[in-house]
């Protein structure tokens, strides 16, 4: 439309051409009218000459929309006759724009269940989201009153907002811009105030040691340890019951073999002897 419009032919694609004609005819001065009726030849011929123009421009626009229509668009104008671009511009109206009960109750539910996410977004593009929705459902006629945008807007607010909205909800006089402008301010100190609290938290572990961008490395060694031994979490291997059992059988194991082994090295020693 923004096209159209640029070479002027948004009239005759918005308004009927017949309309369009009326409209002109109706502007010419009372006494081109009464010349007119008299049966001027050069009034007449000035009016056929508006005519040609204007049917020149609705084939121009005609020829525009359908060049710019998609192939599988083409079939739901192919009926319409050739150069009136009004009636193809009313086929797709009909067509695409979505004025049904549905949709309008489905941007009311929007609208209704709207809610200010502190942690996503800021004020700004909350108000976007916000007024999106109140002009989608001015353009399908219904016009929400400021009364109901302010209940609506300060009902959306985060619980920590409380006080500012019990402030404003008392002070009836303010318009919805003023309402605005005061949650973007409070947002705004907010804003500055949990940024100064991130920044002191910051310090203070940087103070004691810690930096807040690395990982606990203490905690992770904790959940690390491990004996190896018998597989427990509340000591290491070196402090295993189990390994100190196992080491003293494993000792007199040693021991037992060791005297086993000079026994026989005493047996073998009689029997040289002996010999």
């Amino acid at each position: 439309m923004a096209y159209l419009q640029s070479l002027g032919l948004k009239e005759v694609v918005v308004d009927d051409p017949d309309m369009f004609s009326l409209k002109d005819e109706m502007k010419t001065p009372s006494g081109t009218t009464a010349v007119a009726a008299s049966g001027s030849d050069g009034v007449s011929s000035s009016s056929s000459m508006k005519k040609n123009v204007v049917k020149a421009k609705c084939e121009k626009a005609y020829s525009i929309l359908l060049n710019l229509l998609e192939d599988q668009l083409i079939d739901l104008v192919v009926n319409v006759e050739p150069g009136d671009a009004h009636r193809v511009w009313k086929i797709l109206l009909d067509t695409f724009e979505v004025k049904s009960t549905a949709s309008l109750c489905h941007r009311l539910d929007l609208l209704m269940s709207i809610r200010f996410d502190l942690e996503k977004e800021t004020f700004d593009v909350f108000k976007g989201r916000f007024t999106k929705l109140i002009l989608e459902l001015k353009e399908r006629g219904e016009v929400i009153s400021p009364a109901i945008q302010r209940y609506v807007l300060l009902r959306a607010m985060p619980t920590r907002y409380e006080s500012l909205v019990q402030s404003l909800k008392i002070n009836d006089t303010l318009t919805i811009e003023e309402v605005y402008t005061h949650i973007k301010d409070y947002w705004e100190a907010d804003a500055r105030r949990r940024r100064a609290s991130s920044k002191k938290e910051d310090r203070e572990s940087s103070d004691a040691g810690v930096d807040p961008d690395r990982p606990n490395l203490s905690v992770f060694r904790e959940k690390a340890k491990k004996c190896y031994e018998c597989g427990s979490r509340k000591h290491l291997i070196r402090d295993c019951p189990d390994r100190e059992s196992s080491s003293s059988e494993s000792d007199s194991d040693r021991n037992s073999d060791e005297k086993d082994r000079k026994k026989k090295s005493k047996k073998t020693d009689k029997r040289i002897t002996l010999g």
